[in-house]
């Protein structure tokens, strides 16, 4: 019974934390570019019982197999879901979208990005939603952070290259100190061929240990894509998950009661 308690107790921590995730998704349904994430729950490994000194069938008979017992659950990572958003037209000159393209043959969890400047570290984002910086007239995400160029010649984002707006609205590229970038540089998105291995950051960008390489879906310009979360499933997932947690606390609720019991007739014997 005390194992069965630990057990129930798992069940509702895992819920827990998926009810804040499926919450969190539900918060970002109108977040340009969010991916929404999906719960990995695991068990536990199982334990084979026994019956220990059971000699009822006899010499050789000690021990008697019972079966196997769950140890819980648990909630093992939350996988961001990088299906295509809805495109939405915008007024903001400087909005893009990206229109993935069918993966290559071999690569079906290659995916596109634009390639920011978050400190010193290169990191990707699909929210394009893109303003031009005071001062500086750089481009710059909606966090304030630069957006960088590709090279031409490989695509490779040049973390040491700036994207500046002119007066008419078209682009140049200069240096973080705003002199001409003496590399043949385009605005631009990468492509991380498995992003599997992406992993969240906030503000919807995302950091990858793999180095990116030179993208392969359309840019579009005047459009946004929109959040990928499904308000209906995730709804549905949240009841699930309620109902799940409601379950695991009646559980402990009648061991709790069975324990009582217990402890009462071992008092009055």
């Amino acid at each position: 019974m005390i194992r069965g308690l630990y057990i129930a107790n798992s069940g509702m921590h895992a819920n827990e934390r998926m009810q804040e995730l499926i919450s969190n998704n539900i918060a970002n349904a109108n977040t340009v570019g969010y991916k929404s994430d999906t719960g990995v729950i695991r068990s536990f490994p199982e334990e084979l019982i026994l019956r220990i000194n059971d000699f009822a069938g006899g010499a050789g008979a000690e021990n008697k197999t019972v079966g196997r017992m769950s140890n819980g659950t648990f909630l093992e990572e939350a996988l961001p879901r990088f299906l295509q958003g809805g495109l939405q037209k915008s007024d903001n000159p400087h909005a893009y979208a990206i229109l993935d393209n069918p993966a290559p043959a071999g690569e079906p969890n290659r995916r596109s990005f634009f390639p920011v400047l978050n400190g010193n570290q290169v990191m990707y984002t699909r929210d394009g939603d893109f303003k031009v910086q005071a001062g500086t007239n750089f481009l710059v995400t909606t966090s304030g952070d630069p957006v960088i160029p590709v090279d031409a010649a490989t695509g490779l984002p040049l973390n040491d290259a700036r994207i500046r707006v002119l007066e008419n609205g078209a682009y140049e590229y200069t240096t973080a100190q705003g002199q001409p970038y003496p590399r043949n540089a385009q605005f631009g998105s990468v492509d991380i061929v498995d992003a599997t291995k992406l992993e969240k950051y906030g503000d919807t960008y995302f950091t990858s240990a793999a180095a990116a390489v030179r993208g392969t879906a359309q840019v579009e310009k005047g459009q946004l894509e929109q959040s990928n979360v499904d308000l209906a499933g995730s709804m549905v997932s949240m009841i699930n998950v309620m109902r799940s947690y409601e379950a695991n606390q009646r559980m402990i609720k009648s061991l709790d009661s069975t324990l009582e019991k217990a402890v009462s007739i071992g008092r009055l014997g």
